[in-house]
Formats: structure tokens, sequence, C-alpha cells
């Protein structure tokens, strides 16, 4: 049980308020009402803990370890020589004869086929061939320009009855522009072989009317003037080459003119 010591004055100096701590003392001391002046609370005391001392601890007494013995020497036996061993001669193979390859049967290789004689100038029959698209060919320069033009213009035209047009005359007005650019192509070939040059024709729009089938019927009569302009060329040329060029682009012509009456009869 906690003792009570009551010292008023220093329970003022403490910020204790003597009334309470009054009547803290009587309901646990109740059989001593009375409250000494010196009476203060009772502060336990803690002991200090105590640690006893340890005693030193003993130094290792030094160790000598015991001398590593040395390895006696030990010889080793020796090898004993291994025993010459003599092989067995190797039998001489018996000749063989071989039985002799037969003669290839004699092959004749069949006849080369004579060249075929080229066609000599025209007009000059002991004159050798000319040489197409070459320098003399430069005559058709002209020529070749003419078509070249033409030919851009029909692509551009064609292209415009595409954008006009929709479903098969669309496709076929398709397929007619790729032909003319493709004929503008060969025929800028030719005239780079025969001049070492290119040309590149200055070409506008071709104005076509706005109702689609009078901007076909224009079409169909620029495809038949483009068709004669080929075969006269073919006619006044002297080069194979080009002989053959511009009968291809004169046939692809009355294709396209008789595509477009095609197209016309449809849309009566």
């Amino acid at each position: 049980m906690m003792e009570l010591k009551v010292d008023r004055p220093a329970l003022a100096g403490q910020d204790i308020d003597p009334n309470t701590f009054q009547r803290v003392w009587n309901r646990v001391m109740p059989d001593q009402a009375a409250l000494p002046d010196n009476a203060v609370p009772a502060v336990p005391t803690v002991p200090s803990a105590v640690q006893p001392e340890l005693p030193p601890v003993p130094d290792c007494p030094a160790q000598e370890l015991p001398p590593v013995p040395d390895c006696p020497a030990q010889e080793l036996p020796p090898v004993p020589d291994c025993p010459a061993q003599e092989l067995p001669p190797v039998p001489d193979c018996p000749a063989q004869e071989l039985s002799p390859v037969p003669d290839c049967p004699a092959q004749e290789l069949p006849s080369v086929p004579d060249c075929p004689v080229r066609p000599s100038v025209p007009g000059c029959p002991s004159c050798p061939a000319a040489v197409c698209l070459g320098e003399a060919s430069k005559a058709d320069a002209g020529r070749l320009e003419e078509l070249m033009a033409l030919a851009k213009a029909g692509t551009l035209a064609a292209r415009t009855l595409v954008r006009r047009s929709n479903g098969p005359t669309a496709k076929a007005m398709s397929l007619l522009a790729k032909n003319h650019r493709l004929a503008f192509r060969r025929l800028s070939a030719a005239y780079f072989l025969i001049t070492g040059k290119r040309y590149t024709p200055q070409c506008l729009a071709p104005v076509l009317p706005s109702y689609l089938p009078l901007a076909l019927r224009q079409q169909f009569v620029w495809e038949q003037r483009w068709e004669q302009k080929n075969r006269q060329a073919a006619q006044n040329t002297s080069d194979p080459c080009l002989k053959a060029l511009y009968l291809e682009l004169a046939q692809e012509g009355a294709f396209h003119a008789g595509t477009i009456r095609s197209l016309l009869e449809q849309m009566g």
C-alpha cells in the first residue's frame, strides 16, 4: 500500500488543489479523516539495476604445431618394353582385266536450216536490206511527231469520257485510253531510236460536247482519222519496223471506232 505524506504548502506549489486532494484522501483513508499538513503523495523509488562484474577472460596459451614430416621418395618400377610384332605380308591383288568400252554409235545431227533471205530495199532488188529504226529512217521523224501528238490527244479525250460515263461505257473508254497511252510510248521509243532525242508534244484536252452520245460521236470520228493517219504513214515509210507499227495502230483505231459504234447502238 502506498504511503501518503501530505504537505499542503508543497501541494500549493505543485499546482495541486488541496480540496481535491482531501476528497481523494477521505475516500482512500476513511479511518483517518484528518489529513496531516505535511502529507504529500509518496513517489515510489525504482531500485537501480546492479550489474555484476564478470571475471576477466584468461589468455589462451600459444600452441606449437608439430612439423609436417617430408614424404619419402618413391621409385617407380620401370615400364617393360613392348615385344616387337611382325605384321603378316599383304597379299598381292590379282590382276583384273577390264572389259573394253563399247564404241558409241554415231549420231547424225539434224542439219541447220538456212537463214531466210532478208527482203531488199523497195525499188532496188540488188541493194542490201536496210536496218530498221536507224538513221536511214530520219524522214519519218516529222510523221512520228504528228502521230505522237494525236495519241496524246486521244488519251486525254478517252479519260474525259471515262469521268462522264459509267458501266460498260466507262470500262470501254478506260481500255481505249490505255491503248492510246501505249501507242504514244511505242511511237516515242521509235522516235528516240531514230533521232536519239525525246519529243514531248504540248497538247490540250479536246473539248467534247456535254451530251454523252454527242461526245462519243466526236470520238468515233477521231478514231477514224487516227486509223487513216497510220495507214498513210505505213504507205509512205521505207522502214519495215515502222510500217508494222503503223499498221498495228491503224487496226486499233478501227477497233475503237467499232466499239464506240456498238455503245451507241445499245444506247439507242
